[in-house]
Formats: structure tokens, sequence, C-alpha cells
């Protein structure tokens, strides 16, 4: 149903209006390509990272996409925390991760789990910049991989794009029957609701019948249906039809799944160990970062016999078939080749002699002062520059008490660019009334309604929509939103007193 991976990826830029980012994970995923996948929407920017097809790594120049600022926002750092930590890590050149875990506020295996989340938090987010452009760079080695699901990532991306954006791609009409391919789920992890949803495709229903029965909205229906087509489990019947037909294939089909063989008898698992998890995590987080000697821990002036005794020793602390859990088993696995590599490394004479001459370099580097770790002026006038919203919208609400509602519907765009908060939509959309309160009213409130279905709690949604339904007579969804607001912040006054006076005025 849509372009081949190589295809896609032929002209090497372009903008996601085109091609939606979905579609270039799956592309680069499919073709396994090494790369840097750089976005731009305006003064927003990110760069995404691939080895061989596998998604690494994201760094953008949004601050609350920061380690720091995500910690702070799940509440594992407090700001005084952050910004004592961030001194430190300015003053010694100690990355934060490594001080995160050398002070034991957070373990190793609980820091990868956190920059887990951080770069699916990142990846997702880009799922929603419409009309951004994209373009293919060199491959960058990142120093810590995190290697995430993309196949995951696309289905969970498709609930935040928008619908308009979903409907203009999707290329399934209302009217024809989709089917399945011969392609299978396992990577996905679906709910049993999403499966039940997937499994009513084998009715080959049309689009509108699987909006009007399965007990799942439109938008939620579109935005699975969406996922599906792009990894390729979804196409319209005639395209399944016209496939050549796979002796023994029925539809689609249930791929094996990889389950390790038990270890010996007495021999436990060690995804329960908290100490394994931890070092197997701290071993994760650094391996690139360390020359072979460090990595076997040997000393330059190993030899063969000992050279050997290190990497058996290495490799027998983190064996892969001693893992249940997949994702854990990859990292030994990674661990694994790493070690190889390193033994091999050593194990040439040539390049034993080349590491040994970069050992010297840096020895003498370090000893004649080497290069200045950054000061924490430098690391703070940088994150200063790192784009925040918060910053953007207290601007933007200065503007709008001024009256000055040109320039703070510019200042409260930018802020939803950066961060998509309720608050911040709610601000812009009244904003964008005053400017034009004739024409733009009833569209308006159907967007502060939308809204308020989306973040209930966005206490200014609701206040917001009060008072505009009150000026156009509409005193129903007036009081029902007066209500809601109340229900959200008892303490405000102001809340009760247009409740009662639109009370009064329908007596």
């Amino acid at each position: 149903m849509f372009p081949s991976p190589r295809t896609v990826l032929k002209a090497g830029e372009g903008s996601l209006d085109e091609v939606p980012f979905a579609l270039l994970l799956q592309a680069l995923d499919a073709d396994e390509r090494s790369c840097t996948l750089e976005l731009k929407l305006r003064n927003l920017e990110k760069h995404v990272f691939f080895e061989e097809g596998q998604l690494v790594g994201c760094e953008s120049n949004l601050l609350h996409e920061s380690l720091g600022k995500y910690l702070v926002a799940k509440g594992k750092l407090t700001d005084a925390q952050h910004h004592t930590l961030a001194s430190e890590s300015a003053a010694t050149g100690q990355p934060l991760s490594a001080i995160l875990v050398e002070q034991k506020l957070v373990s190793p295996f609980e820091l990868f789990k956190h920059l887990q989340a951080s770069l699916a938090h990142r990846i997702l987010d880009a799922f929603r910049w419409q009309g951004a452009k994209w373009k293919l760079g060199p491959v960058r080695e990142v120093e810590a991989p995190i290697r995430l699901n993309c196949a995951r990532l696309i289905f969970m991306g498709a609930a935040v794009m928008p619908d308009e954006a979903l409907l203009r791609h999707l290329p399934l009409p209302g009217s024809q029957q989709v089917a399945h391919t011969a392609g299978t789920t396992n990577e996905l992890k679906l709910t049993g609701r999403d499966l039940r949803l997937f499994q009513a495709i084998k009715a080959r229903p049309t689009l509108a019948t699987l909006r009007a029965t399965t007990g799942f909205t439109p938008s939620e229906v579109t935005q699975r249906l969406f996922a599906w087509t792009v990894l390729g489990l979804v196409d319209l019947a005639e395209r399944v039809d016209a496939q050549p037909v796979v002796s023994g294939a029925s539809g689609i089909q249930a791929a094996p799944v990889a389950v390790p063989a038990a270890p010996p008898p007495g021999v436990p698992w060690l995804d329960d160990d908290a100490e394994t998890l931890d070092a197997l995590a701290a071993h994760c987080l650094t391996f690139r970062s360390k020359d072979p000697f460090d990595l076997l821990e040997v000393p330059v002036t190993v030899e063969s016999a000992g050279l050997q005794k290190a990497f058996l020793a290495r490799s027998a602390r983190f064996p892969p078939a001693r893992f249940r859990s997949t994702d854990l088993r990859s990292k030994a696995e990674v661990l694994l080749v790493a070690y190889a590599r390193a033994f091999g490394a050593l194990a040439d004479p040539d390049q034993a002699a080349l590491h040994r001459k970069r050992r010297e370099t840096a020895a003498a580097l370090k000893k004649a002062g080497g290069a200045r770790p950054e000061t924490a002026a430098r690391v703070f006038r940088i994150q200063t520059e790192l784009l925040d919203a918060g910053a953007q919208f207290t601007q933007g609400l200065a503007r709008f008490e001024a009256g000055e509602y040109q320039a703070a519907a510019e200042l409260f765009e930018y802020a939803c660019d950066i961060e998509p908060r309720g608050r911040y939509r709610a601000y812009l959309l009244v904003t964008r009334y005053r400017l034009a309160p004739d024409t733009t009213w009833q569209r308006t409130l159907l967007e502060l309604a939308e809204l308020c279905q989306t973040e209930p709690g966005c206490e200014e949604a609701w206040a917001f929509r009060a008072e505009l339904a009150a000026a156009w007579s509409r005193v129903d969804e007036a009081k029902s939103s007066w209500e809601q607001a109340a229900k959200l912040n008892p303490g405000n006054a102001r809340y009760a007193q247009a409740l009662a006076r639109l009370r009064a005025g329908a007596r």
C-alpha cells in the first residue's frame, strides 16, 4: 500500500506532509539503515540516530526533553537538585547520568529505564510535527545506545497524530474492504481490546463498518488502521488477494515467539537478581566510552593467555541464555559482541599496538592539562538557548494581559509547538478569538469543547469555554463549563460568582 523502503528513502530529504514520520521509521527499520534523521519544524530541531535500522538515540533543542528536566518532571529530582547536579557535571566533565548513579540517586538499571522512557517520549513527540522538514544525514555513534522497538513506536505514535494528517495519509477508502496480510503483531504487544479490533478485520469489513460496529471511536479506528497499514499488517482486500499465494499460508500468521532455552537444573534466571541487573545496565551505559583494555579490564602489557582468560570471564558474567526477558537478553548480546570485538582487537598485534599508542597520547594530554571541562556558566548559557515552552508561555501571558493579542498568539503558538500542554492550547484559542470574535466564536467554542474532552483536567479550557458560551447566550453550556471549572479549582471565587449570575438570569 505504501512505497517500498528504498523508494521512501531515495530522495534523502523531504517534508512530513508528504512522507509521514511513521513511514520514515518503518523504512529505516526495514532497510536496516545506519544514519541520522534530521527533523526541523520552524525553530524546533531533533536528530534521531539509527544503527542498522535500530533507533538508538535522539537529541533535540527542547529544554524539557533533556534528561535532567525529564527526571524533574517525573518527580525523581527537584529543581534544586537538578541545578546542583548540572553544576557538578560542568565542573567535573562527568555526564549527568554518571553522577546520578555515583551519588545513588538512581540505580543503573533504573537509570536505563528512565533513558528508555525519555527517548520514547522524544520520539513520540515527533509524530505531531506536521509540515516538518526531514533529511538523512551521516551515521553518528551514540555513547549509550538505547534501542527501541520501532513497530511499537509507530503504533503508539499514530495516536499522537492529528486526525486530518491520518486521513490524508491513510489510503483506505471507507467503502472498500480491508484484510490482513501475512504479517505478525507480536512486536506490538496489543491490548485485548486492540487485539479484538485487529481480529475483526478477519471478516474483511470496510473502514466505515469498523467505525460503526467495533465500539471504537472513528478516530481510534483511523489511528490503528494507519499504524497497521504502515507496518504492512493490513491492506485493501483486493491487493491482498492479488498477492501470490504462499503454500500453507492463510491470512495473518502467528510468528513463532523465540523462547530461550531454560538454564540447566538448579541454575536460576538472572532477571530477578537486582545486583546483576544494575551491573548489566551500568556496563551497557558505559561500554562505548571504553577502549579494549578497559572493556576487558586487562593491563596494556597483557599477553595471549591473560587476554583469553579475561575475555572468558567477561563473557560468563552476562550470558544471554541466562536471561528470560527479550530486552535483557538483547542487552547481554550487545555486550557479548563488544567483548568479542575487544578480544579480536587486542589479539591482533597491529591493532593492539595502535590502542596502546592511543592510550599513551591520552595520558600525555591528561598530564598536560588536556581540554578544560565546560564551566558552569557555559553549561547554563547553553541550557537557556534550548527552547523552553514555559518561558514562551510566560512572555505570551504578559502580552495577553496587556491586550497585545497578536504578539501573545505567536508566543502561545510557539509554546504549543515546543510542548503541547492543554493550558498553552487554551490560551492560544482564546487569544485568536479575541483577535476576531465575530468570525471565530463558533469554531473557538468547538475547539475548546474538544480540548475539554481530551484534557478534562485543564481548568483554563473549561473557564474559557464558559466565558465564550455565556457571551454568545449558550447558557446551558456556560453553566456546565463553570461547574466543571469550579470542581477543578473550588477556591476560585470567580467561578461561583459567574454561576450565580447565570442562575439569577435564568430565573
